[in-house]
């Protein structure tokens, strides 16, 4: 009897032995995952679009009149102020044109004055004089024109500006029209990317939008939409927005023909639920998320999403702030599989 006891109480041992070393092993067979808190978080969806940095005001400075340039004393990067002379032309053919008609003037008033006279004395016809008033008014034109022609010989400037591209040269014969610089006021830069409709319904006049411009690296910028044009590109389909760049916070100079990204924020969300991007599996085109529960155990769910930004991504329904998901790693799990939780979900290299 007391040797049965002995075998049964050894067996007992020995299954409790083997049922401790099948628990230990399963724990080891457990994949390691990390977690993040299902949480909260001011949301906002941003458009990125890059366009390069242009003055707002720029002037073609072009010739009215044909002539040698005589004098042309602005170089490319030259500030000139209003009311400076651009350039000068050689208008010597001109002013002898415009001589010979101020004589042709002078000849036509004094007949008109011959022909006054007579016809009041009824010596010439009526006819007779309108067509000595008409020789007179054509030759007062012609002196307007000559005039005019002479005046072209030189050009001031308009508005104060910086000198962007100088296209002739002292001594070069320049037709009428022909365009002698382009200058640009530097004090009102701007970008004018293209928007899509989807997104322009969501500027307004006015909103602050981020800037960065290649030269300054990650350095951001605040600008201002200006205006958004009325109607799209025929071709690209695109809306352009204005936005004007504040120069006052740096002490480098922006200049045109630097590229910028202009970043749009087309909705913003107060307190919006979130989870990281690598907390989310798709599965034909429905989003799931693995939750785990105080005994580490998954459940598959699924979850509706809403706008994503640095790596965060909005959850409109199918679990509830304070939840915690499974971040990382989703391919090796499964529905209702227990995991070993080694820390929580971290992001380097994003801005929180």
């Amino acid at each position: 009897m007391i040797y049965k006891t002995l075998i049964l109480i050894g067996i007992s041992v020995l299954l409790a032995s083997c049922q401790q070393k099948s628990g230990s092993s399963n724990n080891e067979r457990r994949t390691n995952v990390v977690v993040s808190e299902v949480q909260e978080r001011d949301m906002s969806s941003v458009r990125v679009v890059t366009a390069p940095v242009i003055a707002y005001k720029r002037v073609y400075i072009t010739t009215r009149t044909s002539g040698l340039i005589t004098e042309l004393p602005f170089e490319e990067g030259d500030l000139v102020k209003k009311g400076d002379m651009l350039f000068r032309l050689d208008v010597r053919k001109q002013e002898a044109q415009l001589r010979n008609a101020r004589s042709a003037l002078l000849e036509a008033q004094r007949h008109f004055e011959r022909s006054k006279v007579l016809f009041k004395g009824e010596a010439i016809s009526e006819e007779q004089f309108e067509q000595a008033n008409r020789t007179m008014e054509a030759a007062e034109s012609e002196v307007d024109f000559w005039e005019a022609e002479v005046s072209f010989g030189k050009m001031h400037a308009q508005m104060d500006a910086v000198v962007a591209a100088k296209l002739a040269e002292p001594g070069t014969n320049v037709s009428e029209n022909q365009r002698i610089y382009t200058i640009e006021d530097h004090n009102l830069l701007v970008a004018r990317p293209g928007v899509s409709e989807l997104d322009v319904v969501h500027l307004a006049k006015g909103q602050e939008v981020a800037l960065t411009f290649d030269v300054f690296g990650e350095e951001r910028f605040t600008g201002t939409i200006r205006r958004i044009f009325p109607a799209a590109d025929q071709i690209t389909r695109l809306f352009t927005v204005e936005v004007e760049i504040d120069q006052s916070q740096t002490d480098f100079p922006i200049r045109p023909g630097y590229l910028t990204r202009v970043y749009f924020t087309t909705d913003e969300r107060a307190n919006a639920v979130a989870v990281p991007s690598e907390g989310i599996d798709y599965d034909n085109d429905e989003a799931m998320v693995f939750v785990i529960d105080e005994n580490q155990t998954l459940t598959r769910t699924k979850v509706t999403t809403g706008i994503e930004r640095d790596g965060w991504i909005e959850i409109t329904g199918g679990i509830q702030p304070g939840q915690k998901i499974v971040a990382g790693n989703l391919d090796s799990l499964e529905d209702g599989m227990k995991v070993n939780v080694t820390g929580n979900f971290r992001r380097y290299g994003f801005r929180e």
